[in-house]
C-alpha cells in the first residue's frame, strides 16, 4: 500500500469519526467505560424518580463527611442570589468529650420541610404552601406582610427575615433544579458528598419523630413539626453525650420591640376599658369615671394597633392577615384587634352624647369583649411557639397581670400596687437561677441583660410606691400609672430576649 493511500484511509475514518450522530458518540464514549463528569449527582445524591403518593423529597445529612467548608452555603448564596449577610443554609457543631478526648462533628442544615411544618400553620396571611407532590415547604414571597412570626413558630429558626424587601425568605430545596433531574447547589457544591437528597414516606417520618425524638442533640422535639431532614452517623458513646458548641450562649434573642409596645397597649387598653365599664354600670360602689378614663383606653387601643403595623415589614399588604384565620392566632389576634379599636373610640365618644342607656352598655360590652378576647389570643400567638418560657402558664400570668395592674390604676389604685408588686414577684422567682425553671433566661438577665433587667424592677418599685400613696397625693396617680406603664413595657421587652429560642447546633460565639 502506497503512502498516499494510506493518508488517504486515515482521512476517511477521520471524515466517518466527524459524521457519527450525538446518541453514537454517547454509545461509544460508555463502550469505552467513561463516565459524565457528574454522574454521581445524579445517581446517588438525588432519586432517579419522584415522590409517590405518601412520600416526599427529604436531606440526608452525613455528619461524618461534613467537614464544615461551607462550600454548600456558598453554592446556596451564590445560585439564590442572596443578600449579603443572609443565609438560608447554616454550619453549626456539636462537641463531646469522653475520658479527656475531645471530639467534634459539624453540622450543615437548611429547612427541614416538615410534615407538619410550624411556620405554614403560624402563617396569618398563608404565604407558606407544602407541596402535595414534593412535600418542599416552599414561601410565596409575594403573599407574605414581613410580620415574621414564622420566625418566632419555627423551633429550627429557618426562615430569615429580609430587611430590604421587608419579608421572610427560606430554603426552597432549589426545587426548579430537582424538577429537570438536577441537584441542588448545596448538594452539587459539597466536595464530601455530605448531604443528600432522598424520598421518605410520611409514615416514615411520622414514626421517627414520635415523643421524646430529636434531630440532633440540644434540638427542640421533633414531635412539634415532624421534620423530615434525616442526620446519619452521629457520634455516640456512653460517655461522650455530643452537645452543640453555642449551648451556653446567652446571646439575647429579638427585641421585637414594636410588639413589645402593642402588647402593653393593648392590654393596658382592655383593663382600663374593662374597669371602666365596670364602675360605670355596674357601680362598684364608685362613681362613674370621668369620660376621659375612657377615651384613654380607646387612644391606648389605636396606639396598640398602630404599633403593631409598624412591626411589618410590608404595612400595606397587612389586609392579608385574615386569610388564615381557621388556623393561626397571629391572624385571628389581628382580626379581633382591629374591630375592637373602632369600637373603643366609638363607645368613648358615645359618652359625650345624650343617647340611651342601653346602647352605652351595648358599646361597653363590646368593647371589653372584644378586648380580653384579643388578649386571649395574644397569649395564644406565643404558647403556638411551643417555647416553654413562652407557655401558657407563664404568659397568661404575666399578660392578665399586666391588664389587670395597668387597668385598674385610675379605679382601685392600691389593687392595682398589689396586682404590679405581685407581677414583679413573680418576675424576680423566674430571675433566680437556683429557682427558675428556666435558668438560661434566668443567666441572661443576671448577664447581658442585667441592666434593662434592673431598670425594670427600679420603674416598676417606684410605680407601686407612688401608687401606694396616691389616695393622699392624688396627683401622683398619674406618674404612678407613668412608671408602671414604663415597667411594664421594659418587662415585655424581656418577655422576647430572654426567652431561650430553640435553633440548631451552631458554632462558638467569637465574642
Amino acid at each position: 500500500m502506497s503512502i498516499e493511500s494510506s493518508i488517504n484511509l486515515i482521512d476517511e475514518l477521520l471524515r466517518e469519526q466527524q459524521s457519527l450522530t450525538a446518541v453514537e458518540r454517547f454509545s461509544q464514549f460508555h463502550e469505552k467505560g467513561g463516565e459524565p463528569e457528574l454522574a454521581n449527582q445524579y445517581r446517588d445524591l438525588i432519586p432517579l424518580s419522584k415522590p409517590g403518593v405518601g412520600e416526599q423529597y427529604s436531606f440526608e445529612v452525613d455528619l461524618e463527611a461534613c467537614s464544615g467548608c461551607k462550600a454548600c452555603v456558598t453554592a446556596c448564596h451564590s445560585l439564590n442570589g442572596l443578600d449579603e449577610g443572609e443565609s438560608w443554609r447554616d454550619v453549626g457543631t456539636l462537641v463531646s468529650e469522653d475520658e479527656g478526648v475531645a471530639t467534634q462533628q459539624t453540622v450543615t442544615t437548611a429547612c427541614h420541610h416538615c410534615a407538619d411544618p410550624a411556620c405554614a400553620n403560624g402563617c396569618p396571611t398563608l404565604a407558606y404552601e407544602k407541596e402535595a407532590d414534593t412535600g418542599v415547604v416552599r414561601h410565596l414571597d409575594d403573599q407574605c406582610i414581613g410580620c415574621q412570626y414564622c420566625t418566632l413558630t419555627c423551633p429550627y429558626d429557618v426562615p430569615k427575615y429580609n430587611d430590604r424587601l421587608g419579608i421572610v425568605r427560606k430554603c426552597d430545596m432549589c426545587q426548579s433544579r430537582l424538577n429537570e433531574g438536577e441537584a441542588p447547589a448545596c448538594v452539587q457544591a459539597c466536595p464530601n458528598e455530605a448531604i443528600k437528597i432522598r424520598v421518605v414516606g410520611t409514615e416514615e417520618i411520622i414514626d421517627r419523630n414520635r415523643v421524646n425524638s430529636f434531630l440532633l442533640p440540644g434540638t427542640a422535639p421533633s414531635e412539634i413539626t415532624q421534620p423530615s431532614t434525616r442526620f446519619v452517623n452521629l457520634r455516640k458513646t456512653p460517655g461522650a453525650i455530643p452537645e452543640p458548641a453555642d449551648k451556653e450562649d446567652l446571646t439575647p434573642a429579638h427585641a421585637h420591640t414594636p410588639l413589645a409596645v402593642m402588647l402593653v397597649l393593648t392590654q393596658a387598653a382592655a383593663g382600663i376599658l374593662l374597669f371602666d365599664g365596670l364602675s360605670r354600670f355596674i357601680g362598684m360602689r364608685l362613681s362613674p369615671q370621668p369620660e376621659w378614663h375612657a377615651v384613654l383606653g380607646a387612644l391606648l387601643a389605636v396606639g396598640g394597633i398602630i404599633g403593631a403595623t409598624s412591626h411589618l415589614g410590608r404595612p400595606l399588604q397587612a389586609w392579608r392577615s385574615f386569610l388564615g384565620w381557621r388556623k393561626s392566632w397571629l391572624s385571628r389576634e389581628i382580626l379581633i384587634f382591629g374591630p375592637w379599636a373602632g369600637i373603643s373610640l366609638v363607645y368613648a365618644a358615645s359618652l359625650y352624647f345624650t343617647i340611651p342607656n342601653w346602647i352605652h352598655f351595648g358599646l361597653a360590652l363590646g368593647a371589653i369583649g372584644a378586648g380580653l378576647l384579643g388578649v386571649f389570643c395574644s397569649v395564644m400567638v406565643y404558647v403556638f411557639t411551643r417555647r416553654p418560657y413562652w407557655s401558657f402558664p407563664q404568659t397568661s400570668v404575666r399578660f392578665g397581670l399586666t391588664l389587670l395592674g395597668l387597668g385598674c390604676i385610675f379605679v382601685f389604685p392600691l389593687l392595682a400596687a398589689a396586682i404590679l408588686a405581685t407581677k414583679i414577684g413573680f418576675e424576680i422567682f423566674l430571675a433566680i437561677e437556683s429557682f427558675s425553671p428556666f435558668p438560661k433566661s434566668a443567666r441572661r438577665l443576671a448577664g447581658p441583660l442585667n441592666r434593662v433587667w434592673r431598670e425594670r424592677l427600679l420603674l416598676g418599685f417606684f410605680g407601686v410606691v407612688l401608687l401606694l400613696v396616691s389616695p393622699t397625693i392624688p396627683g401622683l396617680i398619674i406618674v404612678g400609672f407613668g412608671f408602671s406603664f414604663a415597667g411594664e413595657f421594659l418587662a415585655r421587652s424581656l418577655y422576647f430576649r430572654a426567652v431561650d429560642h430553640p435553633k440548631m447546633p451552631g458554632g462558638v460565639n467569637p465574642q
